[in-house]
């Protein structure tokens, strides 16, 4: 048993601060956690819809190029279906090696097969022979709808990373969730331990010394000992008693005189 109110006091408050320092440091490590699985997904995800946005930008461009040079400016309109076709490719690169989410290598798969019909058609147009009439007519009758076809694949691979994010973006509140209830318990369990606390400062703190002092009201020479009820060990106890040897020494020094 525990007789020190010292002790008592310091192991009382030492178990209300590790409650709420391990209420805390579950949640830093739990939103660390989250923090760093976030960041993770979102920058994939973010990298892949960025390539995705320069390869549409691309292919659109490079269809105005087939365009211009439908129009007569041949020598602008090769040059601006090269540039883009360099960076639908490159952005092609780019989204394999970040490959995150289940089926997106099938997707990318489809951007390429759609692509390369697209491309394969427009350089039939360029390097066939064909006079002004005949390249717009194998244009609108075919290269056009491969055109729509890629930029469909690209907005789908566009689609199935940004769902992700979405659905990361209620991962993450739920996590944020989870995360919260180790400090909201914490917090209820020192609410309730500071009421225990409150019954123990009124128990071996205030008793006692309402003890001591009603006793010491009550108490008249005759009554010889000085009693208060106390029956802990700690230093009321010890209080009490150096009370008594206290009243024991001044009785022994009126006697005596």
């Amino acid at each position: 048993m525990i007789k020190s109110l010292k002790i008592k006091i310091v192991l009382s408050l030492s178990l209300l601060i590790l409650m709420l320092m391990a209420a805390g440091v579950m949640s830093v490590l739990d939103f660390r956690k989250i923090g760093n699985s976030v960041d993770t997904v979102l920058k994939n995800n973010y990298q892949s819809i960025e390539s995705a946005k320069k390869m549409l930008d691309a292919v659109e461009r490079e269809d105005r190029g087939i365009l211009l040079w439908l129009i007569g400016n041949k020598d602008s309109g090769i040059e601006t279906v090269l540039s883009s076709d360099s960076i639908i490719r490159k952005a092609i690169v780019d989204i394999e090696e970040n490959i995150t989410e289940t089926n997106e290598a099938q997707y990318v798969r489809a951007i390429m097969d759609e692509y390369e019909q697209y491309y394969s058609s427009v350089m039939t147009i360029l390097e066939s022979g064909h006079n002004a009439e005949e390249s717009k007519l194998i244009y609108y009758s075919g290269t056009d709808s491969l055109f729509l076809k890629t930029k469909e694949a690209i907005n789908r691979l566009m689609v199935l990373n940004q769902d992700q994010m979405y659905r990361q973006a209620g991962i993450v509140k739920e996590q944020s969730r989870r995360a919260m209830m180790p400090a909201i318990v914490s917090i209820a369990a020192a609410i309730i331990f500071a009421l225990l606390l409150y019954f123990f400062i009124g128990t071996y703190f205030i008793r006692p010394v309402r003890q001591l002092i009603n006793s010491i009201k009550e108490y008249y020479p005759e009554k010889g000992r000085l009693s208060t009820g106390i029956v802990s060990k700690d230093e009321f106890k010890e209080l009490e008693e150096e009370i008594n040897q206290l009243i024991y020494r001044l009785r022994r020094t009126k006697n005596s005189i």
